[in-house]
């Protein structure tokens, strides 16, 4: 089984130089729910859809194109997905489509993304931002990239090296204090004693 797997949700799609490359990079890809439009813009072919198939658009697909149907209304498509994974042991996964439509299904993405951090490794990405979510310390390579922390504890002890502002085994004073910094250089790496969600920004 793949290591690697690119979900595809139905919310806003990036079509930046970065997304071009997950793309072109990768060639296990997991539909949530078959929203076609996200699947036609970005060229590819599923090779799983998976979800309640409350909107999916599946009529005259490759009938190759594995469909699971999962019909648990108390979990999103989402967590469905992420739980798949979990379960035939894909440890990175690439989420393309999770943002931009709504605003509470953003958040809750990201909150459910970071609940989900310390057994798989999860990059969202957005139009804007890639979206991680760090522990242990952790080298990241992002040349003069513009960069946010934000932590879901308030007791969080965080250090960063190689950022305009770097945090020294501190806690962030607020949900904002850790936003728009950037690299200086090439990369840096960050650390905490709880998971921390980082933002670095992409072109």
């Amino acid at each position: 089984m793949t290591k690697v797997a690119v979900l595809i949700a139905n919310g806003k799609v990036s079509k930046t130089d970065y997304v071009k490359k997950i793309i072109d990079s990768n060639d296990f890809f997991i539909s949530i729910d078959a929203k076609l439009e996200n699947l036609k813009e970005l060229g590819v072919r599923p090779n799983l859809i998976l979800g309640d198939l409350d909107s999916a658009e599946i009529d005259g697909l490759d009938n190759q194109i594995e469909v699971i149907e999962l019909s648990d209304q108390n979990k999103t498509d989402l967590e469905k997905s992420l739980d798949y994974c979990k379960e035939h042991s894909i440890k990175k996964v690439l989420i393309l489509g999770s943002s931009g439509l709504r605003d509470d299904h953003s958040m809750a993405n990201i909150l459910l993304a970071s609940s989900y951090s310390d057994n798989l490794h999860i990059e969202l990405i957005t139009s804007f931002y890639r979206i991680i979510f760090v522990k242990e310390n952790t080298l990241i390579n992002a040349p003069n990239a513009p960069v946010s922390i934000i932590s879901l504890s308030t007791d969080n002890k965080i250090t960063t090296r190689g950022l305009k502002y770097n945090l020294n085994n501190e806690k962030l004073k607020s949900f904002s204090h850790g936003i728009s910094n950037e690299v200086k250089g090439e990369n840096f790496t960050v650390e905490a004693e709880s998971t921390i969600v980082v933002f670095i920004g992409i072109y």
